[in-house]
C-alpha cells in the first residue's frame, strides 16, 4: 500500500474522514511505509526506539520473556490497530517484543513529532486518547482473564473481547498463538474447543466461532 492510502486508513481508524490536506501532508512527512516478513522481528522488548507503528496488513505478536526466558503474548496486533506507542510516554524504551506472525504492512510514526501533533491538533488528541483507553481497558481484561479465570473461562472471555454484533468471532491467529496468549497449554486448548463444542456453547465454520453463552 503507498503512503497516502496508508495514512487515509490510519485516520479512517480515527473516525476522521475529512482531515484537512495540511494535516495530511503534515503525517506524511512523520511516517515511513515498512514490510515485514513472516517471523521477522520489528523490535526487542528493551530496546529503544523513536517511532511506534500502526498496522496496515497482517499480523503482530506483542510478547515478553521472563528471567527464565518463558515467553508471555500480551495482544496479536490486527490491521487498523497501532502498537508501541508507549515510545511516545516511557523514554524510548520498548516493554515488549514486536514480531511479524504474517507477512505484514506497517506504518512507521516518529513519536516526537507525532507527540507535538496531539499536543497542538485538540480535536485529534481527543480520539487518539480514547484509543489509548481502550488497549488500557483491553490489557486489564487481560490480566484479569490470566489470574482469575480456568481455561474455558479464558477462551470464551477472549472470544467475548473480539466477536462482532453477531456474536461471531474470527480468529485470524494459529489456535497455538492463542493458547500463548491465554497461558494455556496447546494440548489444554484442544480439550477446551472439544469440550464446548460438544456442549454446544460454540459453533465452528473455518476461522469463525459463533458464541451461544
Amino acid at each position: 500500500m503507498n503512503k497516502k492510502k496508508a495514512i487515509e486508513f490510519f485516520l479512517y481508524s480515527f473516525d476522521i474522514t475529512d482531515a484537512e490536506q495540511e494535516f495530511i501532508d503534515t503525517l506524511s512527512l512523520i511516517t515511513t511505509v515498512v514490510k515485514k516478513n513472516r517471523k521477522e522481528i520489528i523490535f526487542l522488548e528493551g530496546q529503544t526506539g523513536t517511532s511506534f507503528y500502526f498496522l496496515i496488513s497482517g499480523s503482530v505478536k506483542l510478547l515478553k520473556t521472563s528471567d527464565n526466558g518463558k515467553e508471555a503474548v500480551i495482544h496479536f496486533a490486527e490491521p487498523g490497530e497501532f502498537f508501541a506507542e508507549v515510545a511516545l510516554f516511557m523514554h524510548n524504551i520498548y516493554p515488549v517484543t514486536a514480531i511479524a506472525i504474517k507477512n505484514s504492512e506497517l506504518l512507521c510514526i516518529d513519536s516526537k513529532k507525532m507527540l507535538s501533533i496531539i499536543q497542538n491538533k485538540p480535536s485529534f488528541s481527543l480520539k487518539f486518547i480514547g484509543m489509548l483507553a481502550k488497549r488500557l481497558s483491553y490489557l486489564t481484561n487481560i490480566i484479569q482473564n490470566l489470574s482469575t479465570m480456568d481455561a474455558e473461562e479464558k477462551f470464551l472471555n477472549y472470544l467475548n473481547m473480539i466477536k462482532k454484533d453477531d456474536n461471531v468471532a474470527t480468529l485470524n491467529i494459529p489456535k497455538g498463538e492463542i493458547a500463548l496468549l491465554l497461558g494455556i497449554s496447546p494440548e489444554t486448548f484442544s480439550r477446551v474447543l472439544k469440550k464446548l463444542l460438544t456442549e454446544h456453547k460454540i459453533e465452528i465454520d473455518n476461522k469463525r466461532i459463533k458464541i451461544n453463552v
